[in-house]
C-alpha cells in the first residue's frame, strides 16, 4: 500500500515522464511537487518505490522512469469516464454527423480522427455481425458462360464473385433466378441458406448460384476482422521509444501482419467500456514496449467493430481512454441510426 506522498511522487514522476521521455530526478520531483520536501527525502521514497516495483533506474545515477505496474496503478487513477474538452469532442461528433452511410468509410473516418488525437496508432475495424444477413443478391451477365454474382449484405457490404456457368443463359434468365433467390433466401445466414437449400429441389444452376452464395457468406463471416484501418505510424515512429536498435521496422512488419494485428487486440469483458492493456500485460511478445487501449463500439450480439489506439507504454493514458471511447460512442450511434 502506497503512502499518499509516494502516490504524488509517483504521479508526479510518471507525468514528467510521460512529458519528456527522459528519467525523472528526485530534484525535478521536488520543484513540482508543491510539497515541503526535500530532495533527500523525495530520493528516500523514490527507493522504496523502486523497491516495490512501481519504478525503474536504467542507471544507478540516474533518474526514475515508470514501470508497467506503476503505469497500471496511474491509470487506475483516471476517472472512469474521461473526457475530451467540449471543442475536441464537438469536431469529432460534427464530423460523425456529416459522414455517409457507407459503412467501409467510418472506419476510416475513425481512424484518422484517433490518430490526430492521441498522436499515435489507430486501429478500427468496419461494423460487422457476427454472422452476416444477405439482404439480396444480383447476376450480371458478362458472357453467355459467364456471370457476377453481387451479394448485398444487411450490414451495407457488398461482396462480389465471378461464376463460369455450367449451360448457356440470358440476362432475363440470371435476373430471374436472382429474384427468386432474393426472395428466399432474403435475411438468411449462410446456415440458413444451407437448411433452405437441402429442403429444396434446384436446378443445377440455381444449386451452382447458392453454394457459391454459401460460400461468400462463410467467408465473410471468418474474415470479421477483415482489413482494419490503421492510421498514424508516423505517429508512432516518431516516439523516441522506437528511434534506436532497428525497433521501428520490426514494429512496422508486424503492424502490416493483419492477422497478428487482430490477435494483439485483447477481447473485452461484457462489463467493459475501454480496456487499457500495458506493456508486458500484451500476450505478444513483441509489443512487450506498447500499450493498447481498446472499445468495442455498436451491439456485442449484433453488428459491431473495434476501436483502439497503440502507442508507447510512455503515452498520455487519460487523453487516449478519452479518445477511444469517444470515438467508440461515435461509431455506436452511428451503427444504431443504420441498423
Amino acid at each position: 500500500m502506497l503512502s499518499s506522498r509516494q502516490k504524488a511522487i509517483l504521479n508526479i514522476l510518471i507525468g514528467e515522464y510521460i512529458a519528456n521521455a527522459a528519467p525523472v530526478s528526485s530534484q525535478t520531483i521536488t520543484r513540482q511537487a508543491g510539497l515541503d520536501l526535500s530532495p533527500a527525502t523525495v530520493r528516500a521514497e523514490m527507493a522504496e518505490l523502486e523497491e516495490a516495483g512501481y519504478i525503474l533506474r536504467p542507471h544507478v545515477s540516474s533518474g526514475g522512469i515508470p514501470s508497467d505496474k506503476g503505469y497500471r496503478h496511474y491509470v487506475a487513477a483516471i476517472p472512469q469516464h474521461p473526457t475530451l474538452p467540449q471543442s475536441e469532442s464537438g469536431w469529432v461528433r460534427s464530423r460523425f454527423h456529416m459522414a455517409t452511410e457507407d459503412v467501409e468509410l467510418w472506419a476510416d473516418l475513425a481512424a484518422g480522427l484517433l490518430a490526430d488525437l492521441v498522436r499515435n496508432l489507430a486501429v478500427v475495424s468496419a461494423p460487422k455481425a457476427p454472422e452476416s444477413r444477405i439482404k439480396r443478391l444480383d447476376l450480371v451477365l458478362l458472357q453467355e458462360t459467364l456471370a457476377l454474382l453481387v451479394l448485398v449484405f444487411q450490414q451495407a457490404r457488398i461482396k462480389q464473385r465471378i461464376l463460369h456457368l455450367n449451360t448457356t443463359v440470358t440476362q432475363d434468365d440470371l435476373t430471374a433466378l436472382a429474384n427468386r433467390l432474393s426472395a428466399a433466401y432474403g435475411g438468411a445466414t449462410s446456415s440458413g441458406i444451407t437448411v433452405a437449400a437441402l429442403e429444396a429441389e434446384r436446378t443445377p444452376l440455381e444449386q451452382q448460384v447458392v453454394d457459391a452464395t454459401k460460400d461468400m457468406m462463410l467467408d465473410e463471416d471468418m474474415n470479421r476482422f477483415e482489413d482494419p484501418r490503421t492510421v498514424g505510424l508516423r505517429h508512432l515512429l516518431s516516439q523516441p521509444e522506437f528511434a534506436e536498435g532497428g525497433k521501428a521496422g520490426v514494429l512496422v512488419d508486424l503492424l502490416e501482419d493483419r492477422k497478428f494485428l487482430k490477435e494483439a487486440l485483447p477481447g473485452l469483458s461484457a462489463d467493459e467500456r475501454v480496456a487499457v492493456v500495458i506493456g508486458g500485460e500484451n500476450d505478444a511478445g513483441e509489443m512487450q514496449e506498447c500499450s493498447v487501449i481498446v472499445s468495442r463500439y455498436g451491439d456485442p450480439e449484433g453488428v459491431s467493430g473495434i476501436v483502439a489506439a497503440i502507442g508507447p507504454t510512455r503515452m498520455e493514458y487519460e487523453r487516449a481512454i478519452a479518445s477511444v471511447g469517444l470515438l467508440s460512442a461515435a461509431m455506436t450511434e452511428r451503427v444504431w441510426e443504420l441498423f
